[in-house]
């Protein structure tokens, strides 16, 4: 998945340089025609959460965290104060997945605990971009800034293996399932993050758009619980990748 990404990315720097080049003025630094555009943007991402549950719990001996596919929509608005230099807030709805794998060892009791976390997100990200070349004909725009997000919805759904102990000379692996909450206070994951996004994204003709980003949660969005040894330690991160119209 990870070089899947990396190739993806790559692939749209490329894109962007080659189309910039052709361009008549690599920085136009003339006033726009428009202060204000507004953007519609919607396509797919791949998020985890890393956690230092092997760490924060001593039962837990193997701790291992998966990037899982999920949907990303919503609406831009370009502040054009110069034709190189936007200011450009948004709002998206994200649906974002990851699994995680444990390996518990409690009493001499060793179990395997397979899991995934499915969470809603309304994100608010609020980028400096920089624009290079022409919008009229192609440009590439290179975003940077904080983002802020409230978790909704979603669920814990988890599977507990262990060995059965009524055939102590023939065990078999059985499993429970078990469902909890993703947000709140049963949940495992705190309502309100924040971060930084990143990335590039490609205009031509001034209106259709195709970009890449990568969001990291400055925040720990773990929740604290009493049975661990030290706090739970725990951070979002996605990749984004959109197509768009700018009208």
């Amino acid at each position: 998945m990870t070089k899947t990404i990396s190739h993806l990315f790559a692939v749209l720097l490329l894109i962007g340089i080659s189309v910039s080049s052709q361009a008549q003025t690599l920085i136009d630094y003339g006033v726009p025609a428009k202060l204000f555009q507004v953007g519609v943007r919607a396509g797919f991402n791949t998020s985890n959460l890393t956690t230092n549950y092997d760490d924060a719990f001593q039962d837990i001996k193997w701790n291992h965290n998966q990037w899982k596919g999920g949907f990303s929509a919503g609406m831009v608005v370009d502040i054009n104060l110069r034709n190189f230099f936007t200011i450009q807030p948004g709002i998206f709805l994200d649906t974002r997945k990851s699994t995680y794998h444990y390996l518990v060892n409690s009493d001499n009791v060793l179990k395997a605990i397979d899991g995934q976390l499915t969470g809603n997100y309304i994100r608010i990200p609020i980028l400096a971009s920089l624009r290079l070349g022409v919008a009229e004909l192609a440009q590439v725009q290179i975003d940077f800034g904080p983002y802020f997000a409230w978790g909704f919805g979603g669920a814990n759904k988890y599977t507990v293996y262990g060995t059965s102990d009524t055939e102590p000379t023939a065990p078999q692996v059985i499993g429970r399932d078990f469902k909890s909450d993703c947000f709140g206070d049963k949940g495992m994951v705190q309502t309100y993050d924040w971060g930084l996004k990143m990335g590039l994204g490609v205009l031509v003709m001034q209106h259709y758009y195709i970009g890449a980003h990568y969001h990291f949660s400055c925040r720990n969005v773990l929740r604290e619980l009493p049975q661990t040894e030290k706090h739970p330690d725990g951070h979002n991160k996605a990749w984004t990748f959109t197509l768009g119209y700018n009208f």
